[in-house]
């Protein structure tokens, strides 16, 4: 997929992703118009070990596995976070409302502190300039 680089840092680029299609004529064939429809496009976080500029055009790929750890970061470890609390509470002898009140507490913490962990990680790297 390509990309253009919105800012620079040591070691990491902010990139707003344009185009997943390999045209073999360059960077953009033209016909999602991917470019022009959406300007103010999210940016995602991607490794920058070619050193891209902001402004550069770059081909972006995923880390191996990326898809499989994101999930399993953004899913499953918060689902397992709320039925462990959920089954401690119930284990307790707590009544089903309390269990579920402290199984959606255990949950609300862990999706904060995965977001703090996470707030630099990144399953993007950039493999070239175009």
């Amino acid at each position: 997929m390509y990309a253009k680089v919105m800012k620079s840092y040591a070691g990491k680029a902010e990139i707003a992703l344009l185009c997943t299609d390999d045209a073999p004529e360059g960077l953009h064939c033209g016909a999602c118009n991917a470019a022009r429809q959406f300007p103010d496009r999210e940016t995602v976080l991607a490794e920058n070990a070619v050193g891209a500029a902001p402004g550069d055009f770059v081909q972006v790929t995923m880390l191996e596995h990326g898809e499989l750890k994101a999930a399993v970061m953004l899913f499953i470890v918060p689902l397992l976070s709320f039925l462990t609390a959920l089954v401690a509470a119930h284990a307790a002898s707590t009544s089903l409302w309390t269990a579920f009140l402290a199984g959606a507490g255990a949950l609300t913490l862990t999706l904060f502190l995965l977001r703090l962990i996470l707030k630099k990680k990144t399953y993007y790297f950039i493999a070239g300039i175009k």
